[in-house]
């Protein structure tokens, strides 16, 4: 696997990113969004959980340190959620050191994206299990 850095002296794509993730965890820390009326659209219909269902439940969680909580609504939105403010966090330290960006190559791309979609799959089949042993 090779790795390349670029540099950029520009606030670009990862920086937007981590904005968008550190603004996640500030909603979800100190806006009520569980108190919106809002039911999936999925269950609604068919009765079964979507694959995210559960993520803001475990987004808010996690951002008020309730990490069994957030496991339980949603193990991979506990996981994102936790992934999504690391990075925000690295990214940021990254470009005030002003150090380049690590660009994974093609195939490290494919794995994760891989990697994603099992993890998303899976999430789902756990969620459709939990809602039928309950």
């Amino acid at each position: 696997m090779t790795l390349t850095w670029r540099r950029s002296e520009a606030f670009g794509h990862p920086e937007v990113f981590a904005a968008i993730g550190a603004l996640s965890f500030l909603v979800a820390r100190f806006v009520p969004v569980l108190a919106l009326p809002f039911t999936c659209p999925l269950r609604g219909l068919a009765g079964i959980p979507c694959a995210t269902c559960g993520m803001t439940h475990a987004f808010v969680h996690l951002a008020h340190g309730e990490v069994a909580r957030a496991l339980g609504a949603s193990p991979l939105g506990a996981l994102l959620a936790a992934g999504v403010w690391l990075y925000a966090v690295l990214d940021l330290a990254r470009w005030l050191a002003g150090a380049p960006l690590p660009v994974p190559g093609a195939r490290a791309v494919r794995a994760a994206t891989a990697a994603g979609i099992a993890l998303l799959l899976a999430n789902w089949a756990w969620l459709i299990v939990r809602e039928a042993g309950s």
